[in-house]
C-alpha cells in the first residue's frame, strides 16, 4: 500500500493542541481525516516524525543476481532481452536496463563495424605490422595517403540516437530514399598537408582515376614532398587495375603493399570520418548537390595541421596494435 502524504505544519500544531486539550488519538484522527497510525506516531516522538529515511520497495533481484547480470553484459555478446532469459532474472528487461545503466563501466552504444576477416587476412595484416612497426614519424610523414569518399545530401545513418529535451516536439529526421542525392570526392595527405579535394563525375574506372592522380596527385607531390614518398591507396577494384599499375611504373610512383580488410590501419578513414562529422554537425540536411560540396570544401579546408599531424603520429601505435592483436581488427 502507498504512503500517505507527510503532515503538514498546521496539521502536527493541531495535534499537539488537540492532544493537550485531551483529546483521543481516534477522534484527533477523525477530526483531521487522517490515520489513528500516522498521529499516534507523531505523538510518540514529534522530533523525530518526517526524518526517518524511506527504505523503498525491496529489490527483486539480488546482490547475486545483479552480480552475474553485469558480469554476462560487459562480455557484450547479448541484448537486454536475451540476458533476463539467460539467466532467468526475475525482472523485466525495461528494469534490467536500468540497472545497466547505473553501472559506471558499461554504456549502450551501437556495435563497431569492422571488415569480416579470414585467416589469411590476419596473417597478411600482422606481417605488415610487424615490418612497418619500426618506421619513424619521418617515414610516416613521407607516405601519401589517399581515398575516396561518398557524401549523400542527408548525410550518414549516425543520428539513430540522441538526447531530447522531453518538454519539446520530439524531433523526426526525415531521409530521403537513398540519401537522396550524392557526390563521390577523392582526398589525399601526407604529413601536415593536404591535397585538394577533388569532386569525381559519372562511375569510375581505371582511366579516370589515373587522370584524377596525373591532375592532382603529381602536382601535389611536386610541391609539397620531396623526391622519396611513397603513395598509399586501399585494394579497390578500380586501384588494383593492369593499367594503373602500369601508369604507376611509368611515372616512377613507389606503391605501398596494402594488406586488405584494413580501415583501421589507414589515417584517412579517420579523416574522414573527421570531415564527415563537421559537414552533417547537428543534423544538417542539404537541399542541393552545389549546398553539399560548398559546405564540404569549406570544412576540407578547415582542417588543421595539428589534425593531420596527430594521424600520421599515430602510425606507429597501430602497427604495434595490430601486430600484438596477430592481425586482428585493432579499435582505430
Amino acid at each position: 500500500m502507498p504512503r500517505g502524504k507527510s503532515l503538514t505544519a498546521e496539521e502536527k500544531g493541531k495535534i499537539a493542541g488537540l492532544h493537550d486539550a485531551q483529546w483521543s488519538i481516534r477522534r484527533i484522527a477523525k477530526h483531521l481525516g487522517r490515520s489513528a497510525k500516522v498521529v499516534a506516531n507523531y505523538l510518540k516522538a514529534p522530533e523525530l516524525y518526517g526524518t526517518k529515511k524511506r527504505s523503498g520497495r525491496k529489490s527483486t533481484l539480488s546482490a547475486q543476481a545483479k552480480r552475474a547480470l553485469i558480469r554476462e553484459a560487459h562480455k557484450g555478446e547479448m541484448t537486454s532481452t536475451e540476458l533476463v532469459k539467460t539467466l532467468q532474472l526475475p525482472v523485466k528487461s525495461s528494469r534490467m536496463r536500468a540497472i545497466l545503466s547505473s553501472t559506471p563501466t558499461l554504456g549502450y552504444m551501437r556495435r563497431a563495424r569492422a571488415p569480416m576477416m579470414l585467416p589469411r587476412h590476419k596473417i597478411a595484416r600482422e606481417s605488415w605490422a610487424r615490418d612497418k612497426v619500426t618506421w619513424t614519424p619521418g617515414d610516416w610523414a613521407n607516405v601519401v595517403w589517399s581515398d575516396e569518399k561518398k557524401f549523400n545530401l542527408d548525410g550518414s545513418d549516425g543520428f539513430a540516437f540522441h538526447w531530447h529535451d522531453l518538454r519539446k516536439d520530439r524531433k523526426v529526421f526525415s531521409k530521403r530514399q537513398q540519401g537522396g542525392d550524392s557526390v563521390m570526392a577523392w582526398g589525399a595527405f601526407a604529413g601536415k598537408k593536404k591535397c585538394d579535394l577533388v569532386v569525381l563525375e559519372g562511375k569510375q574506372n581505371a582511366l579516370k582515376y589515373i587522370q584524377t592522380l596525373e591532375t592532382n596527385l603529381l602536382p601535389f607531390v611536386d610541391q609539397e614532398l620531396g623526391p622519396s614518398w611513397t603513395f598509399m591507396q586501399d585494394c579497390a577494384a578500380v586501384h588494383r587495375a593492369n593499367r594503373v599499375y602500369e601508369w604507376f611504373e611509368e611515372e616512377e610512383v613507389h606503391v605501398m603493399d596494402w594488406p586488405a580488410k584494413s580501415p583501421d590501419l589507414n589515417p584517412i578513414e579517420n579523416l574522414w570520418g573527421i570531415l564527415a562529422r563537421k559537414v552533417y554537425a547537428h543534423e544538417r540536411q542539404f537541399n542541393n548537390i552545389d549546398e553539399l560540396l560548398e559546405c564540404i570544401m569549406d570544412c576540407w579546408e578547415n582542417i588543421n595541421t595539428e589534425t593531420l599531424d596527430k594521424l600520421v603520429g599515430s602510425m606507429q601505435k597501430r602497427c604495434f596494435d595490430c601486430a600484438m592483436a596477430k592481425g586482428g581488427t585493432t579499435k582505430y
